[in-house]
């Protein structure tokens, strides 16, 4: 999960950051309004996280007292853009899924009229360890139109009334109901078609001689598949793959 985590981090950070601007400054504030709204009109927890300066703002309502974290702060500032503390009661396979939907909605976003950007975001359903309670979960990010780059998320939670027994992640156009993606097994951008069926016969034991003979190509050919897989995946060998792909429900 750290691999991905990280991934994503290094794709926010180091975007091609020029110098404030005044309008930066404004959108920032603008943010700060909704996040503090929102953890009072809805008792929930905001994060406004500032890729730029690598931190976060966190306003939560009354939901934190009820998890037990962030304890008497109303509003806190931190040196990163991860709100390790809330990820600690999650189902650590939810928040996997989670990042992997960020880093598909990052792309995504790219690629939208930065004026229209606004209408997108994330909405996820993450467990909570050891409870039978949901969390839901709604992120969007932010660009300054000049520049095209994306220096916000403003990540809202709030206890999930119709809780569910599985993780539940999609990327909704808020303006028109439209369903972008709806999660990461559907719409992975990290696995081809092909390298899903390699990494399917590796976990059934085949050797890369034997899934050549399968699929008519040549083992050079399996072997360049197979490092793409560890390289996308960013995993050190093929039983870490299979073990993730699956709990991803790839494979």
């Amino acid at each position: 999960m750290k691999d991905i985590q990280y991934d994503l981090g290094n794709t926010l950070l180091k975007q091609d950051f020029l110098s404030e601007t005044e309008s930066e400054q404004l959108q920032l504030d603008q943010c700060k309004k909704m996040a503090i709204n929102f953890a009072m009109l809805e008792n929930g927890i905001a994060i406004l996280s500032d890729f730029k300066n690598n931190k976060s703002y966190i306003y939560s309502g009354n939901i934190a007292q009820q998890l037990h974290i962030f304890k008497n702060q109303n509003a806190l500032e931190i040196e990163s853009i991860w709100e390790e503390e809330l990820f600690e009661i999650l189902n650590p396979d939810d928040v996997l899924k989670k990042h992997i939907l960020e880093l598909q909605f990052f792309q995504f976003i790219k690629t939208i009229d930065s004026e229209k950007r606004k209408d997108y975001s994330i909405l996820s359903k993450l467990r909570i360890q050891e409870s039978e309670k949901c969390l839901l979960h709604r992120m969007f990010y932010f660009s300054e139109t000049k520049y095209q780059n994306i220096e916000l998320a403003l990540c809202l939670y709030q206890f999930d009334f119709f809780p569910s027994t599985d993780y539940t992640g999609m990327i909704i156009n808020t303006a028109n109901g439209t369903v972008i993606h709806k999660s990461e097994v559907e719409n992975s951008d990290f696995l081809s078609v092909r390298e899903k069926e390699i990494l399917k016969m590796i976990q059934q034991g085949k050797r890369s001689k034997e899934i050549a003979d399968i699929l008519f190509i040549s083992i050079n050919t399996v072997n360049r598949h197979r490092q793409n897989i560890l390289e996308k995946m960013r995993v050190s060998n093929t039983t870490e793959a299979c073990t993730l792909a699956s709990k991803l429900n790839w494979i």
